[in-house]
């Protein structure tokens, strides 16, 4: 796992190298970095395809259901009520089962999905892909990944609507959060990002969502079960007693990002999109001190955080903003390392 999270910085810091040891131009430097940011991927894609079926937390219960799905009737699959799984989903299963009876298989598919929406978004809205790739790890959202299976793949549907709300058009948003709700019902939250990229003005953005904060935590009690109906989960308002340090990072990497890019020359602006998530997933880690519930839709707007600090690493040529820098990500770095302490890692072909 440390190797994984470490090999994003390593390629960006070969890709640096080749960069001042030969004269690329701009088509040629685009395709190498293209190459390095694949292969700086390609350790992590292939410990979510190749891992044992009970690496991760939920994911033998994934493994269950693909292996038995087979043997159920379409009819059966898509009107049985007790199924807590979404049908989308249901159908989605099915057809990967009529392909194939290997599980690493049906991890390489829902792979593909995954990184292969990863790819896309960090092409259009991460400016250093590297970091982002390292924070996607180094903050634990590939051990989400790893187990929340169809959450995950409802937030990877959600990252292609990112497009539609960038270019205004509702109706198509619209359609694509749709879909990614028949992956998982949580994907509706994903709503709320439209009529807030309306806001264009990072005044009014923070005055926005400093207000939003508070009616949340002064009101959390009454969305409570409000988001426990609408995205099927079930935890309760409770003092967490645990998440205050990552917070205080997540918050520590949203105002260093603001402040760094902040004043940052129009043709090299942050999309405002970017901004929009990053803010969205401080507020939900705020809340995350008072339900779990705000944890599981912090994830969906968490990948506007990793972009919005990939922004910031290549901003301002400032050593003390360097310094701080490189400092947060050696926090983030420490942080991992002391999460996955005696982390165990099986290959398919090392289970019993």
């Amino acid at each position: 796992y440390l190797i994984t999270a470490v090999s994003p910085l390593l390629f960006w810091a070969i890709y640096e190298k080749l960069l001042t040891k030969q004269q690329f131009n701009s088509l040629q430097e685009k395709r190498l970095k293209k190459w390095m940011v694949l292969l700086s991927v390609l350790p992590m894609f292939l410990l979510f395809v190749l891992r044992y079926k009970r690496i991760g937390v939920d994911t033998i219960g994934y493994v269950r259901f693909f292996e038995e799905v087979k043997d159920i009737p379409l009819l059966k699959l898509l009107n049985d009520a007790d199924m807590r799984l979404e049908r989308g989903y249901r159908i989605y299963v099915k057809l990967i089962s009529l392909i194939t009876d290997s599980y690493t298989v049906y991890f390489l598919f829902n792979g593909i999905i995954i990184f292969g929406s990863l790819y896309h978004f960090t092409r259009k809205y991460a400016k250093n892909p590297f970091v982002f790739f390292f924070l996607f790890v180094a903050l634990g959202t590939y051990g989400f990944v790893e187990t929340g299976l169809r959450q995950s793949l409802a937030m990877s549907v959600c990252l292609w609507s990112v497009d539609f709300v960038k270019n205004k058009k509702p109706i198509r948003f619209i359609l694509t959060v749709i879909l990614a709700y028949f992956f998982h019902k949580s994907a509706l939250i994903f709503l709320m990002i439209y009529p807030l990229s309306l806001i264009k003005r990072y005044d009014w953005m923070i005055l926005i969502y400093f207000m939003l904060a508070g009616v949340f935590v002064v009101g959390f009690s009454a969305f409570q079960g409000f988001f426990n109906e609408l995205l099927g989960y079930n935890y309760n308002v409770e003092s967490t007693g645990n998440g205050e340090i990552f917070m205080l990072l997540i918050l520590i990497l949203t105002a260093y990002s603001l402040y760094v890019t902040y004043d940052n020359k129009e043709e090299d602006k942050v999309p405002k999109i970017v901004t929009h998530l990053a803010f969205l997933t401080a507020i939900f880690w705020v809340l995350r001190l008072i339900s779990r519930t705000a944890e599981r839709i912090s994830f969906y707007f968490t990948y506007g955080l990793l972009a919005y600090f990939s922004y910031a690493v290549e901003d301002k040529d400032d050593d003390y903003v360097n310094v701080i820098r490189w400092g947060l990500m050696l926090v983030c770095l420490a942080l991992f390392m002391y999460r996955n302490l005696g982390a165990k890692y099986l290959f398919f072909w090392q289970g019993a």
